[in-house]
């Protein structure tokens, strides 16, 4: 269910009610907003693809198949974790973990020196870690760059780096 209003987008699922934000980010196929769910107020990240612009029906389904799978089974610190999927006729929402620190193309580009060394380590086995994990489940992420994996906002030594 898709509700539109002149003040405020919102969208609403099994889990609850989200006012959808500004942009994340863009792909071929999706837009990623900021939204903060109505009832506790918690910000998530909700990616809108929309099917009409994808080609074939068995694209879509295999999308479908694999969302839902990776959401059951899906449970790893270095992994966004998907809290919901809501589906309607032309659109599919997924309703992720935030990331706050954008992905990490743009954290590499922010950083002209270059990224420590000791960071990029860190990150890249986290990355690692999760493709790892994910391939002994059997999901296999199908599109693994930069750009796909998120950081937090504040890098510290504490800081994960997500899928």
């Amino acid at each position: 269910l898709l509700i539109k209003d002149v003040k405020c987008q919102c969208i609403c699922g099994p889990v609850g009610l989200y006012h959808l934000g500004r942009t994340l980010g863009r792909g071929h196929f999706a837009v990623v907003k900021l939204a903060r769910r109505v009832n506790t107020g918690q910000l998530v990240a909700v990616k809108i693809i929309d099917k009409t612009k994808l080609d074939v029906m068995n694209y879509y389904l295999t999308i479908t198949t694999d969302i839902f799978r990776c959401m059951r089974l899906v449970q790893h610190p270095n992994v966004v974790r998907l809290y919901e999927v809501i589906d309607t006729p032309t659109t599919l929402y997924l309703v992720m973990e935030l990331a706050e620190g954008g992905d990490l193309y743009d954290y590499i580009i922010r950083h002209e020196g270059g990224v420590a060394e000791g960071t990029a380590k860190r990150h890249f086995a986290q990355i690692v870690r999760a493709v790892a994990y994910c391939h002994q489940l059997h999901v296999v992420h199908r599109d693994l760059k930069p750009e796909n994996v998120v950081v937090p906002l504040l890098a510290s030594v504490n800081s994960r780096a997500h899928l």
